[in-house]
Parts: structure tokens; C-alpha cells; sequence
């Protein structure tokens, strides 16, 4: 039962208390060079003045919610990621709006496994296989369903993971169970938000950050390949 590695994705997530969703439209992310002027929707917007979508057909979507502001990519699946777009997005948002009030960030990786001739219970049992045979396994009238969560500290930094069965649909194809890898590496910002005196230290903090997109990733890739045996 070999898992087949179906869906990467990075997301990046910004937290600013005064952000605002009705800012993310079309209109603002090109007129103030966010995103190129030739790139395409996906789909009509979806704007709200509790959260704003904004989705391109290059695979990239932009979500606003009261307080957050999350960029999403779509990579391919076997391969790492060499030139993601939304890290410079990102830095691009950010140097548009200096004057917000932000207050963190997170680097956001996720993988989808799949299990083509597993059946449907195969992804179940994936996850029941990384415990060690035990009684409290099987007890219960239905199948043990488990989310596992780890906290981790990679060369200095906290990172989260979570382990889950999910629905996975794609397109027009049929829904099939999957596993979830879902990656957080939080960077808390710390120090003053007045522009008075040059680059506030939060932005210069959420620069840096944003940054070190690559890293988080590495990191990430290298702890998913020991849970895949690689």
C-alpha cells in the first residue's frame, strides 16, 4: 500500500488585527502591483465584508478574513517547489499596506497522500499503522478514526504538525479518502508598529519571516520523507 504523493500546497498566513477584507479585490491587488495585470481569474471573486477570495487560474488564491491575510499556492506534487510566487506576493502586500498593525506570521506547508489501490479504508489505515499493535485500537463498535498533532523544534524553531483522514476532490473526479500533512511554522512579531522612526521593527520582523519561506519548507520536506520512509 505506497502512498502516492497527489497535492502540495505552501500557504502563507499574515495576522494584522486592522486588516480589512473589503480591500482584497481585483482592482487593488494590480493597481498597486501585488500581482501582475495579465494574470487571470479562476472564477468570479468572492468578496464580503467578512472575507474577500480571490482566485487565479495559475493556481494561487488569496483569502481575507477579519485579521488575516493568507496566500495559497498549488505546487506539483512529486517535486519541490522552486520558484513559489506568493513569498514575493507577500513581500509585495506587505510594502503596500507598511502602516497595518501586524502581529505574526506563518509558513503553512500541506501535502495530500493518496492510496490508488488501497480501497477506501486505505488511508485509515495508514494513519493506525504509525502506532505500535495495541488493544485500545480496536475497541469501539466503528473503526478507530485518529488526528495526530506534534510540536516539534527544528534548529530553533517551533513547528506544528497534524496528521488527519480527509475527503480529497479534485475537479470533476470522484472524492477519494486521503491523508493530510498539515505543516505550521508560527513566527510571533515582536517590538514597535510607528513608521516614525524608518522600517518599524514588526515589518522588518515580518520581512524576515516571510523570507525564510524556504527553509520552513526544507525542513518540512525532510520530516514528511521520514514519515514516508523515503
Amino acid at each position: 500500500m505506497s502512498p502516492t504523493l497527489a497535492i502540495q500546497e505552501l500557504a502563507i498566513a499574515i495576522a494584522a488585527p486592522d486588516s480589512n477584507p473589503i480591500l482584497l479585490t481585483p482592482t487593488f491587488l494590480k493597481g498597486s502591483g501585488i500581482v501582475p495585470q495579465d494574470w487571470e481569474l479562476a472564477r468570479q471573486p468572492r468578496l464580503t465584508p467578512q472575507m474577500a477570495q480571490v482566485a487565479f487560474t495559475n493556481g494561487i488564491n488569496l483569502i481575507a478574513q477579519a485579521g488575516t491575510m493568507t496566500f495559497l499556492e498549488s505546487l506539483s506534487g512529486n517535486t519541490d517547489p522552486l520558484q513559489p510566487k506568493i513569498p514575493d506576493l507577500a513581500q509585495k502586500y506587505i510594502n503596500a499596506l507598511p502602516q497595518l498593525d501586524y502581529r505574526a506570521a506563518a509558513i503553512n506547508p500541506r501535502s495530500f497522500l493518496t492510496f490508488p489501490d488501497g480501497g477506501d479504508d486505505a488511508a485509515r489505515n495508514y494513519i493506525n499503522a504509525l502506532f505500535a499493535p495495541a488493544p485500545w485500537q480496536s475497541a469501539g463498535s466503528e473503526p478507530l478514526k485518529a488526528n495526530l498533532n506534534f510540536t516539534y523544534t527544528l534548529d530553533g524553531r517551533k513547528f506544528n504538525l497534524t496528521i488527519s483522514e480527509v475527503k480529497l476532490q479534485r475537479d470533476e473526479e470522484a472524492p477519494q479518502m486521503a491523508v493530510l500533512f498539515s505543516g505550521n511554522f508560527p513566527n510571533p512579531l515582536e517590538g514597535d508598529s510607528s513608521t516614525s522612526l524608518g522600517v518599524p521593527e514588526k515589518l522588518e520582523q515580518l520581512q524576515q519571516a516571510i523570507a525564510q519561506w524556504q527553509l520552513n519548507w526544507e525542513s518540512y520536506r525532510h520530516l514528511l520523507g521520514q514519515f514516508l520512509g523515503e
